[in-house]
């Protein structure tokens, strides 16, 4: 078989290290603009990844497995947290949180090694799954850089959108967003890897070996990240399937290697699904879970799952492949994935953000399908030996270019953000420094940082122990209902001095994410997207009016601030903040002001 001939391994490094040097780009521009002002931080790339860097930060502080960074809420006999995204999706926060605790890491240094491990190793692991699957390990490694670095190419993001009148989605190479998909996403293609060798080894001892080793890779992927377990979930039944219907023959052997992975896989679930029965009612909400048996069929990316499925079956038809070749079989279940996924609600009748699959899975997968296919159709039969080298040179060389050219965009448009973010980091490591232990009460745990800047309230907790009034994410842990997330955004809105003439207009319109969720704001993020109309924004500014009109003291200290911070370029109204509270001297840090609150007394 196939898998048990010599991988020739140097090809393989070959391919991660460019990899993992293309990774380290954007940091190192970052590095590069701060210079001796550097002040330690990561560079971002994805929205989410701060709230990800505050679920880490608070695991670092030693926190409970159930905590919510934003409102600085734990878990706690007294008062239990329900789960959240976060607390079930644990695996990875935790390969993060415990090495960084042992060796003293604060996140940002954990997150910048974060994302060069797991550039060497999905690239390693990806030559290893090609490797195995087509028995060329020189076009192993071409088609690592095409299949990691044109992703948003084949998914129509990026540079191209511009093209069909869009806006571009210009972000990094999505399989490395921190720390999800990230750290788990090496396991989602080892898991590939293993359900191979099962199905192609005549040894009975490895075979079972390989069935634990795909058990335990399944495992990161479903306590990691949703889309890839499905993902995998999905992939397997489409194997398995394939394999019984084009080598009946061989139906027991492989159907008690199958059932022995799937009983492993299952006793994995059970916990899982505890879990995700224990969420928080705001989960489904706050993930956009949507309820609809309508199709999903006019995606880029299966379009190009089409064409190969099409080349692939002609192919067969013409007998230049078998169809019961075990690498063809494989290549038409990535192939077909993307359709399985994109479509699974006409049967179960749930939709959960398909774009994630988009984004972060199906174009991997595909772009697999994509290389066997290629590597098939230029043997023309499988025995007639490699592919030609320069055809190799050209699909390496065409996919590591597109992705040092996204990479570059994507890093000069975020490169003032990351900077900003620099800046402000000692900000957060001051208030680590002043932070005093919390107090067992769940409507006031710890201390409250008021930042009327989005972006500095949504990064404080991925350094600062402190709890923020509101932050951009705080909907998305289990610390508050959907009530108390919208209280608060009015109280931040009221304290930063934004009138009710200005409420549908504040931030360019970040009203609608904040009251309405990401599903009302965000077309791309649901098949079956109900636009916020104007009658619902004029509503909540009348909620936002007569929240004001009767605004007092015990609305003003639910929770009570304790520190105000502010960046002293930006002028702001602090009317309605002094009306409650009044605040010291202030210090000075960099381009900020850093003040100590304290209530009023009660008149």
């Amino acid at each position: 078989m196939q898998g048990d001939k010599k991988i020739r391994w140097r090809w393989g490094m070959i391919a991660a290290v460019a990899i993992t040097l293309l990774s380290l780009f954007p940091q190192f521009y970052l590095w590069g603009q701060r210079g001796r002002q550097w002040n330690g931080s990561q560079a971002f790339f994805y929205t989410d990844e701060p709230a990800y860097a505050a679920y880490v930060n608070a695991l670092i502080a030693g926190r409970p497995r159930r905590n919510d960074p934003y409102t600085g809420r734990d878990d706690t006999a007294k008062a239990p947290l329900p789960e959240s995204l976060f607390s079930i999706q644990f695996i990875p926060a935790y390969f993060i949180a415990l090495p960084a605790r042992v060796l003293g890491l604060s996140t940002a240094t954990a997150f910048i090694l974060v994302t060069p491990i797991v550039a060497f190793t999905t690239a390693l692991t990806l030559f290893w799954l090609l490797a195995l699957i087509t028995d060329d390990a020189r076009a192993a490694a071409a088609f690592v850089p095409l299949v990691l670095c044109v992703g948003l190419l084949v998914a129509g993001n990026g540079v191209v959108r511009p093209f069909f009148g869009q806006q571009a989605t210009l972000v990094y190479l999505p399989f490395l967003r921190r720390y999800s998909p990230a750290v788990a996403f090496p396991c989602f293609l080892i898991f590939f890897a293993f359900v191979w060798r099962i199905l192609t080894t005549t040894s009975r001892q490895r075979r079972l070996l390989d069935v634990l080793g795909a058990a335990a890779a399944f495992t990161v992927c479903l306590y990691g990240y949703f889309y890839l377990w499905t993902a995998a979930l999905a992939w397997l039944a489409l194997v398995a399937s394939l394999w019984f219907a084009a080598r009946p023959d061989e139906w027991r052997a492989g159907l008690r290697s199958i059932a022995l992975l799937s009983a492993f896989i299952s006793g994995a679930s059970v916990p899982y699904l505890i879990l995700v029965f224990r969420r928080a009612p705001t989960m489904d909400v706050a993930q956009a879970l949507v309820r609809t048996h309508t199709p999903d069929i006019w995606r880029s990316i299966e379009g190009l799952a089409l064409i190969i499925v099409t080349v692939a079956l002609v192919a067969i038809l013409a007998h230049r492949i078998s169809r019961r070749d075990p690498r063809i079989l494989f290549t038409l279940a990535f192939a077909l994935l993307p359709f399985v996924l994109f479509n699974q609600q006409i049967i179960t009748g749930r939709s959960l953000q398909p774009m994630h699959y988009e984004q972060f899975v199906v174009t991997y997968t595909t772009l697999i399908a994509l290389a066997l296919v290629v590597v098939w159709l230029r043997r023309g039969r499988v025995e007639q030996g490699p592919v030609g080298g320069l055809l190799l040179l050209t699909i390496s060389l065409f996919g590591y270019g597109w992705g040092m050219g996204e990479t570059w965009i994507a890093t000069r448009r975020f490169a003032y953000v990351n900077s900003l973010r620099d800046e402000a980091r000692p900000v957060g490591l001051r208030l680590r420094e002043l932070a005093k232990p919390p107090v067992i009460d769940q409507q006031n745990p710890l201390e409250v940082v008021f930042a009327p800047n989005l972006g500095r309230s949504d990064n404080l907790p991925t350094t600062a122990p402190q709890a923020v009034l509101w932050a951009p994410h705080m909907f998305v842990f289990s610390g508050v209902s959907g009530t108390e997330n919208k209280e608060r955004f009015f109280q931040f809105l009221y304290f930063s001095g934004v009138r009710v003439e200005e409420f549908s207009h504040y931030e360019n319109g970040f009203v609608k994410y904040a009251i309405f969720g990401w599903e009302r704001a965000n077309e791309k993020l649901t098949a079956t997207f109900r636009p916020i109309t104007a009658e619902e924004i004029a509503n909540e500014a009348k909620n936002y009016a007569d929240y004001i009109a009767n605004f007092d003291s015990t609305r003003a200290t639910r929770p009570t601030l304790t520190y105000l911070l502010l960046d002293a370029n930006q002028p702001i109204n602090l009317s309605n903040l002094e009306r409650w509270y009044t605040r010291d001297n202030g210090e000075r840090i960099g381009r900020y002001l850093l003040y100590r609150l304290t209530p009023r007394t009660a008149t």
